[in-house]
């Protein structure tokens, strides 16, 4: 009987020991890793999306900012099978595509995003079925908004989905973000992008909320930083209205002394919204077998020949190099130029002309006859000068640079030494392998109004944070040394164009326009129609270029398109 007794109390001591080795190893040697499993159960760290920062134009008009919308999360460790096939049904998404978006998190106990900006009409859904979808959870979200829409497709650009290759470079993003893409949005990325907060809430062993969490503060989000553009909305609409009507075209307007950008249309364009919701791909499909290529910025990506509008920049240069004094008269024009065997017409028989005359009725013949007195590498250098064949580095991506040809380009081209000076004929009129874009012709005549200088032409004027501005920019100005003299001659020819020459479709009785018309060649399609200009002549404020694709005469289409916007400026606008 005692034996028995020790036993028994030798068994319980020993599980005693055991016991108390269990408490010491949970609540001692283990007790933090247990606690921090405790509160992953009963913890819920839901973020709390930042809201993009907002973009105006210059007077203060709202042109992008974000609206609410609800996003479906799914908590992986508190789904099912059954419940992810009723979601894909009701989401009309494949199953495989909301497994992949889980895939990589499947253990974490916190709502995984898997799709954003949802119909209310598919909410609903998921409310009625809301008893057979455990771990579904809707929350309200932030989304981008364009209120404009098509106006600003080429300006402000749009937000998409975050893709695989842009989460690997750069981590602080989350699947299913959305991020700049284009124009605006994603040049200033970092400062419209905001940071997001967090909240803490309890959950019950089944998963449903109990409430805030209290003993875990909050981490608000920091909103993305408002942009204000230099562009002035009426103006836009006014350029967008005018061009629209045309199949395929664009408007570039500059403040002469500062190289703000006023408007920047171009057409076709789309609508940025669509890229906010899953797209039907039968609206993809329209928009991208569209053959006038609605994505392509006309304005900044878009090189054309200049046509005659190269010819002032042309003219100045065989000023500066005492080729031709302005009065000199070269050859007549009889409509056509006799180049070796070569035959090279101009649009009408002319007679007689000097520098003045030959820019004012847009004379090719004129011009033929400087082409063989002028060297391809003096051109080119002289262009240069001025920022054709340059990125003008505008703060939007998808710039064209253009192409302004020399002697190294021509052996590449043709040949070393398998060219002749023939070729400088056509480039002389804006024709053959010089290429422009819209936003370099229109910094080209700035220069020419402001006397020699111009600015890098920018679509942000400041940044805002909270009521404080923290970025300004400022003009950045270059300079170009020519003689006065000269370029107050091509001056006054770009007057006389509007004035009685080609460009008389851009007249006003109450402001005068200087500039020039130009009808580039685009075999074997129709001419492009070009019109460049600045006003007030005589103490310019604005330079404006318009090209419309394969429309015919620069005079006839493009003039008084620049016309009534130099009206509009002038006469309606809000600029501060």
């Amino acid at each position: 009987m005692k034996d028995r007794l020790k036993r028994l109390c030798f068994i319980l001591t020993t599980l005693l020991l055991i016991l108390g080795a269990r408490l010491i190893q949970l609540q001692i040697v283990q007790g933090k890793r247990y606690a921090r499993l405790s509160d992953r159960n009963r913890i819920r760290k839901i973020v709390v999306p930042a809201p993009r920062g907002r973009i105006f134009d210059r007077n203060g008009i709202l042109l992008a900012d974000t609206r609410p919308t609800w996003t479906i999360a799914i908590i992986p460790t508190e789904t099912n099978d059954s419940a992810l096939a009723l979601l894909s049904i009701l989401l009309n998404r494949p199953q495989n595509e909301l497994l992949r978006r889980l895939q990589p998190v499947s253990e974490v106990p916190a709502p995984i995003d898997i799709l954003r900006n949802v119909s209310f009409d598919v909410i609903a859904k998921i409310e009625e079925n809301n008893f057979r979808l455990p771990g579904v959870i809707v929350r309200v979200d932030h989304i981008r908004n364009y209120p404009f829409r098509n106006l600003y497709s080429h300006v402000i650009g749009y937000v998409g989905e975050i893709t695989e290759e842009e989460l690997s470079r750069d981590s602080s993003y989350r699947l299913l973000d959305y991020i700049g893409k284009t124009g605006i949005e994603v040049c200033y990325e970092r400062f419209l992008r905001g940071r997001d907060g967090y909240k803490y809430v309890e959950v019950d062993a089944r998963g449903r909320e109990i409430g805030p969490l209290t003993e875990k503060r909050p981490e608000p989000y920091l909103p993305g930083k408002d942009i204000y553009l230099t562009i002035d909305h009426n103006l836009q609409q006014t350029a967008y209205n005018l061009i629209s009507k045309y199949e395929r075209a664009a408007v570039v307007a500059i403040a002469i002394n500062t190289g703000e950008i006023l408007c920047l249309v171009s057409f076709p364009d789309f609508d940025p919204n669509i890229f906010l919701a899953p797209l039907d791909p039968l609206q993809w499909n329209a928009l991208i077998s569209n053959k006038s290529k609605p994505f392509y910025n006309r304005a900044i990506s878009s090189a054309y020949p200049p046509g005659s509008t190269f010819k002032p920049l042309v003219a100045l240069l065989a000023l500066e190099k005492h080729l031709i004094t302005p009065h000199t008269q070269l050859l007549p024009c009889n409509g056509i130029f006799q180049y070796g065997n070569r035959k090279f017409k101009c649009w009408s028989a002319h007679g007689r002309l000097n520098l003045i005359g030959a820019i004012e009725q847009s004379c090719n013949v004129f011009f033929y006859q400087l082409g063989t007195k002028i060297k391809v590498d003096t051109l080119a250098e002289f262009c240069h000068k001025f920022g054709l064949g340059k990125y003008t580095n505008i703060d939007i991506p998808g710039e064209n640079a253009g192409n302004i040809p020399d002697h190294d380009f021509l052996d590449r081209r043709y040949g070393k030494n398998k060219w002749t000076q023939g070729f400088m004929l056509n480039y002389c009129i804006g024709q053959g392998e010089v290429l422009v874009t819209a936003l370099q012709l229109t910094q080209l005549y700035s220069c020419f109004a402001n006397g020699g200088f111009y600015f890098r032409p920018y679509l942000v004027a400041k940044i805002e944070s909270a009521g404080r501005t923290i970025l300004i920019n400022k003009p950045q100005r270059f300079e170009v040394e020519i003689n006065q003299t000269n370029l107050n001659w091509i001056k006054n020819a770009l007057t006389r164009v509007v004035e009685y020459g080609t460009g008389q479709a851009a007249q006003l009785q109450e402001i005068t326009i200087a500039g020039k018309t130009g009808t580039a060649q685009n075999p074997p399609n129709p001419d492009h129609a070009w019109f460049v200009g600045y006003a007030p002549a005589d103490n310019p404020e604005i330079a404006i270029a318009v090209i419309i694709e394969n429309a015919g005469h620069g005079g006839a289409v493009a003039a008084p398109i620049v016309g009534e916007l130099v009206r509009y400026y002038f006469t309606k606008r809000t600029l501060p």
